[in-house]
């Protein structure tokens, strides 16, 4: 579906088939983060020198899950927009990061507004969550666009052989 307004044309398709698998993705891993906080809770009563193993196996999980998810993610961009002109692809694979991109964006908000407030209204867990939160979604943007760029590129290259 095509809505032109003017000059632009703004294919809502389009933005859902390059934004909802990174959406997804965001809310798995918010889940699985939940699911997570539960298995400390029981871990913290069985065995309370597990957790940190317990931590670094969820970062494991999630760099693990980040590369695969990038992976398919350009094999699917590649398959459904091979049509698209190299240029325009670029763009898109830059634009399909948006959603890594808004919370990043959001986090640094509310950093901002932690550091910019006095500091009887604003506690310290939400301003180390704000902090911990950007540099996050800061680093995990800045993958998925170096990952997402590498994949298309060893497409392209393998195809040429």
């Amino acid at each position: 579906m095509k809505i032109t307004i003017g000059p632009f044309s703004l294919d809502i398709l389009l933005l859902l088939r390059l934004w909802l698998p990174p959406a997804v993705f965001i809310v798995l891993c918010i889940g699985i983060f939940f699911l997570h906080d539960m298995l400390l809770l029981t871990l913290d009563d069985i065995a309370p020198n597990l957790i940190g193993i317990a931590w670094l196996s969820l970062l494991l999980l999630y760099i693990i899950g980040g590369v695969t998810f990038t992976y398919f993610y350009a094999r699917f961009f590649r398959a459904s927009f091979a049509s698209v002109d190299a240029r325009s692809r670029r763009h898109m694979a830059v634009l399909s990061g948006l959603p890594f991109y808004v919370l990043c964006f959001l986090f640094l908000l509310d950093m901002l507004y932690c550091l910019f407030v006095p500091d009887d209204t604003v506690g310290g867990l939400a301003a180390f969550v704000s902090v911990v939160g950007f540099v996050g979604f800061a680093l995990v943007s800045g993958a998925y666009l170096l990952l997402l760029r590498s994949f298309l590129r060893r497409s392209t290259a393998l195809a040429h052989e």
